[in-house]
Parts: C-alpha cells; structure tokens; sequence
C-alpha cells in the first residue's frame, strides 16, 4: 500500500491541471479577492484565506476520483487485485492520496496570507489550522473516490467539477453567509465544505470545533464511505 500510496501522489502531482486548478486558481482567487478587502480589513482578509484554503483542499481531493475511473476503465484496479495488496489496502491508498494532494494548494494559501498579506498568527494557531483543515478533507477525499467508482472515464471529470462546485458555492467557500438568503445557511451546515472552512475559523476564534460540524463530517465519512465499499465489492465481483 506504501508503494501505490507514493506511485499515486507522484503521479497525480506531476499534472499541470493539478497545479492550475487546485494550487495555483485557489491561491490567485485569494489575492484577488484580499485585494478587494484592502489591507485594513485584516479580519476578513484572514477569513477569506482559510476559506479559499479549504476550497483549493475541496478541490484537490474531489478531483482525484476522476483517474480512479480511468483506472477502472483501463483495467488498472483489476490488476491491482492479482497483487498482495487488499481491497481496503486499495480504497484508504486512494482516499490518503486524495489529503496528500490537498496539502499543497492549502499551504500555499497560507503562506501566500503570512507573507504577501501580513496575516500574524502564533505557531501553535498556524499549526492547529492546518491540521484542523487538513483533517476537515477526509470527507470529501471519500466523495471522490465515490465518484471514481460510480462514473466512467468520460463522466468523471464533470462529475468531479459539479461536486467541487456545488460543495465550494453551496458551503460558502466563496460567498460568505451572511450575503445569501437564510434557507441557504441550512443547505451550508449540512455539507462537508461549510464545515472544513468552519473548523479553520474556530480555529481563529480560539474556539473548539463544535460538535454539530463533527457529527456531521462524520455522517459524511460513513455514509460515502458505505457506498465506496459497496460499489468496490460489486466492482470485484464483476471482475
């Protein structure tokens, strides 16, 4: 499983849709919109890198299941299963992949908020928020790897691309809440992304995560999760 793990990461991140889409658009959208905010609004300027954060994570790890659909296309996952490596072996290699990839767009913000837009956080804050947020993309890590066993090779990608946009405008990754109508906070608290942005701003607040944004990413993770498992087995069955 170690060596699928670094084979996928060095591969998915060799792409240069990759890096344009989940590293380079996440981090040209926060610039663009602190600039808007202007240099005296820190605090909206610092809400906004934790939520273009987690969208740049939202983004990266959703977009790994469009090539587990191309593997399933191909034969890949076929092959794979003539080797010691086991079912679960398979499917947590993929969703590990999926938060490593998530890592680099999310960092990048980061950086981009300390160095270019003079965010000051303590170390142990700068660390809580990435772990927090890095954490907050397992759900949707397991969204991705659905889709890469639900859709086909031609399908995946704008399966992929409605789910990212969909959780990124419906979870207020891009539109804070309180611009929207009231029914749209209901919609938001219900999904994974809404939630991964929320545990960064506790995180800023000093506060821990609450235990609604929790029990639901947990509800996330054994729901997605049960289907991924579910459509592995019919998949192997069919080989």
């Amino acid at each position: 499983m170690g060596a699928l793990l670094t084979f996928e990461t060095r591969r998915i991140v060799r792409s240069p849709r990759f890096f344009i889409f989940t590293v380079v658009f996440p981090l040209a959208m926060f610039l663009a919109l602190s600039a808007v905010n202007g240099e005296q609004d820190t605090d909206a300027v610092t809400f906004l890198m934790v939520s273009m954060a987690a969208f740049g994570a939202v983004a990266a790890s959703v977009s790994t299941g469009s090539r587990v659909a191309i593997e399933r296309q191909v034969g890949w996952n076929r092959q794979l299963r003539l080797t010691p490596l086991s079912g679960p072996g398979y499917l947590v290699s993929k969703v590990v992949t999926a938060m490593l990839v998530a890592l680099p767009g999310m960092l990048l913000v980061f950086a981009a908020g300390a160095l270019l837009e003079h965010v000051n956080l303590s170390a142990g804050t700068w660390t809580q928020l990435i772990v927090f947020c890095w954490l907050g993309v397992l759900p949707t890590a397991v969204l991705g790897l659905l889709i890469g066993l639900l859709a086909t090779g031609d399908s995946a990608q704008a399966m992929s691309t409605v789910l990212m946009l969909a959780l990124s405008m419906l979870g207020g990754l891009w539109l804070p809440l309180s611009s929207l109508p009231p029914a749209m906070t209901i919609v938001a608290k219900a999904l994974p992304s809404y939630w991964l942005a929320e545990f960064g701003h506790d995180v800023l607040a000093g506060n821990a995560p609450s235990a609604q944004g929790v029990t639901t990413m947990a509800a996330w993770i054994v729901a997605a999760g049960g289907l991924v498992a579910l459509r592995y087995r019919r998949d192997s069955a069919r080989a």
